[in-house]
């Protein structure tokens, strides 16, 4: 239960503040043109000014016999007449006082006392002088019904007690300030969020080391020339290929695997298209040419491609090995690059996944650590196929390919996590496609140590 709630994905602040680093640009552009807004409103807004009034209610019962006294009278009809006050009839009268449709009932807020039986009355205008009168008529307009008594079966009197003007325009312009200060903040903070749960998409190598953790061997432009078409096979689809010098590389894993029994390395990738095989194959060519006989061996039965890329046919391969049909030897194909060989897929199989799990995968492994200095194999992506969690237990290390704006943060945290649950050793990545980062190469601090180590001889 611990293990399964460590490898759940969690939220990281760490992870949210890069994405905030990475994306200030976009932010600061909202925040300014949000805060901008404000500011423009603020300049384009009048001055209001609001008059304020304030009424009482007294109330008077329309006979001696009445069972209710002045004050209790009064409080019942205070909400009444407060309701009233904003009624279209008043409204309509106030306007004709005012000789025109010029009186709006938004503009005029009403509130009452009850203890003190009065109304107090707010009319907020742009002139001055206007807001007074329009209020002015909209009290006339009150005691004029309640004078006419058609209303109330009791008798109302509606007084004036107090007019004043006041300017409140500039608190206004405060008031906008911070609240489009604050929305600005908001929508910054909203768009990192979006971008952290949504587009976080890894396209450095400081990303790509911050989110596993692991050092990043070498950095491979992306290249829009030197595509090579591949030839078919039969019933394969069209397929192309890079030619890439991965020489470093093949230089860092060597000095890695010198005195050591690091010969197997497994090459993974979250998803497809990450360039994993083209990594596998220049890689294998590449410590071919270091004069280190290198085996090939394809484990992507999800999409087999390294056939096409030497020229050979997929049938013949690991399949044929499983069922007993052929030996060791029997599947091992040339592949004319320098002290490389290959070992295809071989025919299709309806469930291949348990012969990863058996024990003539992991002989086929043995066999090639005695006659081969390097195994490398191409193995199936971690989000495609499960076959990770079986070849992880045979290899001594594993390469992740991650390309540049292939996967989120998240996938790929995943991928390392589910790896490193298998007990695969992630020693390091290889970041493809990067265009941002073109000029920078990383490579392992083992090669630059024996570069000078040989420096120093």
């Amino acid at each position: 239960m611990a293990e399964t709630a460590k490898n759940q994905k969690t939220f990281e602040f760490k992870e949210l503040f890069y994405v905030l680093k990475k994306n200030w640009l976009v932010e600061l552009i909202i925040f300014v043109l949000i805060l901008s807004a404000g500011v423009v409103y603020t300049r384009i807004n009048k001055d209001y000014y609001e008059a304020r009034a304030t009424i009482v209610v007294n109330a008077v019962p329309g006979s001696s016999t009445s069972q209710y006294n002045d004050t209790v009278l009064s409080k019942m009809y205070l909400v009444t007449v407060a309701d009233l006050i904003k009624d279209d009839s008043i409204i309509d009268r106030a306007n004709s006082r005012m000789g025109g449709n010029v009186i709006s009932a938004s503009a005029l807020t009403v509130s009452y006392v009850e203890d003190g039986l009065l109304i107090k009355l707010k009319y907020r205008d742009y002139n001055q002088q206007k807001s007074e009168q329009k209020l002015e008529a909209i009290i006339k307009a009150c005691e004029d019904i309640a004078d006419g008594g058609e209303h109330f079966p009791a008798s109302i009197t509606i007084k004036m007690m107090s007019l004043k003007i006041k300017s409140a325009g500039a608190s206004d312009d405060s008031k906008i300030l911070i609240l489009a200060f604050l929305v600005s903040i908001m929508a910054a903070c909203t768009y990192a969020l979006l971008m952290y749960f949504i587009k976080d998409r890894v396209s450095s190598v400081e990303r790509l080391e911050s989110v596993t953790g692991k050092k990043n061997f070498v950095t491979i432009e992306k290249k829009k020339t030197g595509v090579k078409a591949l030839p078919l096979g039969e019933g394969e689809k069209e397929s192309s290929y890079i030619d890439i010098d991965l020489g470093k590389l093949s230089d860092t894993l060597i000095y890695m695997s010198d005195g050591e029994n690091n010969k197997v390395f497994q090459i993974q990738s979250t998803i497809s298209g990450e360039g994993k095989t083209t990594v596998s194959t220049n890689l294998a060519k590449a410590l071919g040419e270091s004069q280190r006989k290198t085996l090939i061996i394809d484990c992507d039965f999800s999409k087999p491609s390294i056939h096409r890329i030497f020229k050979q046919h997929r049938h013949v391969g690991i399949t044929d090995y499983f069922k007993g049909e052929k030996t060791f030897d029997e599947i091992v194909k040339p592949t004319g690059a320098e002290n490389v060989d290959l070992i295809t897929c071989g025919d299709r199989i309806s469930n291949h996944t348990i012969f990863f799990a058996s024990p003539k995968f992991k002989a086929i492994i043995d066999e090639a650590k005695t006659k081969y200095d390097f195994v490398i194999l191409d193995c199936a992506p971690v989000r495609a196929l499960s076959d990770y969690i079986n070849i992880s237990a045979v290899t001594d290390a594993t390469l992740l390919v991650v390309g540049s704006d292939k996967l989120s943060a998240r996938d790929l945290d995943y991928t390392v996590r589910e790896l490193e649950s298998c007990d695969a050793n992630v020693i390091g990545t290889v970041f493809n496609f990067s265009t941002s980062e073109s000029k920078k190469h990383y490579y392992n601090y083992y090669y630059y140590k024996k570069k000078n180590d040989n420096q120093n001889k």
